[in-house]
């Protein structure tokens, strides 16, 4: 099935007009906020989600929970408590989920990780100059759904996996900053 059956996607708003620029209370959803959601900030707020969704006056603000994805980057993650009330802006979509048979981690998992998914946007990419999904690709691809049950364990790894790497990743980095303080520290003597 076409992902618009199962989803509407919600462009961000235009950040580059006059309202939203000089109103300093508002903070734009950015791409490191993503790969932060993305690496497990999500799973550690994912029990304070909205219930319902947000209302249409302010469908451009990210609620805890509301799947985004980058045009640019072609990622999809989960909106975190974190991140809560910033303004998705046009290089993000809000996907909201508009059947009861697809899970939110699910989906993130298909659109970034899923090989039937990727092909489907680098065939629909090619011979772009910037490579980049436009809202109508997105709209027009194909996702596979197995059981909700299945979904539910598959989005669940998933999010662990990359909060484990995310973890991997910070724990290296200490050692490495720990490690050349012992030296500094040695070679000062």
């Amino acid at each position: 099935m076409k992902l618009e059956d199962i989803v509407t996607v919600k462009i961000g708003r235009n950040l580059s007009r006059g309202n939203v620029k000089n109103n300093p209370t508002l903070v734009a959803y950015t791409y490191e906020d993503l790969m932060n959601d993305l690496d497990g900030s999500f799973l550690d707020s994912q029990a304070s989600f909205d219930a319902g969704h947000s209302n249409h006056k302010e469908s451009y603000l990210s609620n805890a929970g509301d799947v985004v994805f980058s045009f640019v980057s072609s990622k999809a993650g989960i909106v975190s408590d974190l991140n809560r009330g910033k303004i998705i802006n046009q290089n993000f979509a809000k996907l909201m989920i508009e059947h009861d048979e697809l899970d939110r981690s699910y989906l993130c998992y298909a659109l970034n990780e899923s090989y039937a998914m990727k092909r489907q946007m680098a065939i629909s990419m090619q011979g772009s100059a910037v490579p980049k999904l436009t809202p109508a690709i997105l709209k027009e691809l194909e996702i596979q759904l197995p059981s909700i049950e299945k979904q539910r364990i598959i989005g669940k790894a998933y999010f662990c996996l990359r909060k484990r790497q995310a973890l991997a990743k910070k724990q290296a980095e200490l050692e490495a900053q720990l490690f050349l303080e012992v030296l500094k520290q040695l070679d000062q003597q």
